[in-house]
């Protein structure tokens, strides 16, 4: 779970990565980096129903994907929501 505080700003920063994605779609960049940030992108879902507290997880993730695919959009959302 992410924490109340923090829930819609979460589910923001995903549409964020999914933006993303699809723009590396457009832009066709590789393969491999697109399915790498799309694997990131299911992840983080997973993330938003989980049982435990995973917001420090979901931001370090977020801040892995702003630094591998110039997706830190995703990261200011979340931080700034």
């Amino acid at each position: 779970m992410i924490t109340k505080e923090k829930e819609v700003a979460a589910i923001k920063a995903l549409q964020q990565v999914i933006i993303r994605g699809r723009a590396m779609g457009y832009e066709k960049a590789d393969y491999a980096k697109i399915v790498d940030l799309m694997d990131r992108a299911e992840y983080l879902a997973a993330l938003l129903y989980d049982k435990e507290d995973m917001t420090a997880t979901f931001r370090e993730n977020l801040v892995e994907l702003a630094e591998r695919h110039q997706c830190g959009i995703a990261l200011t959302t979340f931080e700034t929501n």
